[in-house]
C-alpha cells in the first residue's frame, strides 16, 4: 500500500472571499469491526459496483493538542493498516496540517481534502458558502479549551471591561463564535469591541507588544501565553460554550465511500481512546511538537472530551452556531444543520467499542 504523508502546510490563506472559519486493538479485531460496521455498505457495493472506488483519502488537521488522535493515527499507520485489512490497499492516505480553520476550509473548497477535523464555525461557514459538506462526528469538545487571554499585567479583570477594546482572534473561527456568546451573556454587543484578525502564529506577539488588549484563542496558544508569562486567562468557555470541534468532509466523498469513511471514524476513535488512556505518555511524546512542556500538554489533554459520537445536544449547539453566523451577517445563507449531519458513522455501535478499549 502506498503511504504518502505531506509535511506541515501551516497555510496562511486568510482571504475571506467567503467566510471560512474558520488500549490498543489488534489489526485482526479492527478488521472485523470495520467489516461488520460497514456490512450494509458492502451489500450496496455488490449491487451497484460504484461505492468505495476511491484511490485516495486526503485528511486535513491542525497542530493543536485536541487533534492529537489524528497525529497518532498518522504516526502509527493504523488507518492504512485497517484499510488494507478491509481490502482497500490501493487507497493512498495523505495528511496535511493547516494553522487554523480558515485556510483548512479553503483547501476543502478547492477540493484537495476529503475528510478533516476543524472547529464548528469554519465547518458550518463552508456549508453556508455552498461547499458540499457533511458533519460526521465530534472530534472533541471541552469548555476550557477556548479562552480570553489578557496581558499578564492587564488591568482588565472582568468581561464587561472588554467593551471598546481591541481583541485579536482568527476571524471566522470557533474563537469568534465563543466570544460573541460570551459578550451576549454579559450584555455586550459584538459591535462594542474591535476585532483584529490575527493568525494563530501572530497572536502572542500582538498581545505582548500591545497591539491588542486581549486575544481569544485555543490550545496550545492558551498554555503558551501562560508558560511564557505573556498573558493570563481572563475567562474560559465554562458554562458558556461547548467548544465543539468536528469531523467533517466532502459530502460526495462520504456518500460514495461509506466503508472507507467508517474505517476512518473507527480508527479515529481508536486513537482517541489510546490518547485518553495514556495522557502522560502522549503528552511527553508530543510536547516538542507543540512547543510546550509535557506538563502543559498533559493538563490540556485532561480538559478535552473525545466524544466522537453526535448527540442531540450537539446538533442543537451546531444549529446555534449556524444561527449566529447568519444573524450576524457573517454568512449569506442560513444552514439547517440536520441537513448536513450524517451521524451513522460516529453513532455506529463499533465506535463505542473502540472508545471503551
Amino acid at each position: 500500500m502506498k503511504k504518502k504523508v505531506l509535511g506541515t502546510a501551516l497555510a496562511f490563506i486568510l482571504g475571506m472571499s467567503v467566510l471560512t472559519g474558520c488500549g490498543n486493538s489488534t489489526a485482526e479485531a479492527n478488521s472485523k469491526d470495520a467489516s461488520s460496521s460497514a456490512s450494509t455498505s458492502s451489500e450496496a457495493t455488490e449491487k451497484t459496483g460504484e461505492l468505495n472506488k476511491t484511490d485516495h483519502l486526503n485528511i486535513a488537521l491542525q497542530p493543536i493538542p485536541g487533534y492529537l488522535p489524528v497525529t497518532v493515527l498518522q504516526d502509527k499507520g493504523w488507518l492504512e493498516e485497517a484499510l488494507a485489512e478491509a481490502g482497500y490497499d490501493n487507497v493512498e492516505v495523505t495528511y496535511t496540517e493547516f494553522e487554523s480553520g480558515p485556510p483548512e476550509n479553503e483547501a476543502f473548497a478547492s477540493g484537495t481534502q476529503d475528510l478533516g477535523v476543524m472547529g464548528n464555525v469554519p465547518t458550518i461557514s463552508g456549508a453556508a458558502a455552498g461547499q458540499s459538506r457533511s458533519i460526521i462526528g465530534v472530534a472533541y469538545n471541552g469548555e476550557k479549551t477556548e479562552a480570553v487571554i489578557v496581558p499578564k499585567d492587564s488591568e482588565i479583570k472582568d468581561v464587561k471591561e472588554l467593551k471598546g477594546k481591541n481583541i485579536g482572534l482568527v476571524v471566522g473561527s470557533i474563537a469568534q463564535d465563543y466570544l460573541d456568546r460570551l459578550l451576549e451573556k454579559e450584555g455586550i454587543a459584538s459591535a462594542d469591541v474591535n476585532l483584529v484578525n490575527l493568525a494563530v502564529s501572530e497572536q502572542l506577539n500582538a498581545l505582548a507588544t500591545g497591539q491588542v488588549d486581549a486575544i481569544v484563542t485555543w490550545q496550545p496558544t492558551l498554555a503558551k501565553a501562560e508558560a511564557q508569562e505573556i498573558g493570563k486567562v481572563l475567562v474560559d468557555g465554562t458554562g458558556v460554550y461547548k467548544c465543539e470541534n468536528l469531523i467533517s468532509g466532502n459530502a460526495e466523498y462520504i456518500e460514495e465511500n461509506p466503508e472507507i469513511v467508517q474505517i476512518f471514524v473507527q480508527q479515529y476513535a481508536r486513537a482517541a481512546a489510546e490518547v485518553s488512556n495514556n495522557i502522560p505518555d502522549y503528552a511527553a511524546q508530543y510536547a516538542d511538537k507543540y512547543g510546550l512542556d509535557a506538563s502543559i500538554v498533559e493538563a490540556t489533554l485532561k480538559d478535552i472530551n473525545y466524544q466522537v459520537s453526535i448527540l442531540d445536544e450537539d446538533v442543537d449547539d451546531f444549529q446555534a452556531t449556524a444561527d449566529w453566523l447568519y444573524n450576524a451577517g457573517n454568512v449569506k445563507t442560513s444552514v439547517k444543520i440536520k441537513d448536513i449531519v450524517v451521524d451513522k458513522y460516529a453513532n455506529d455501535d463499533s465506535i463505542a467499542e473502540f472508545l471503551s478499549k
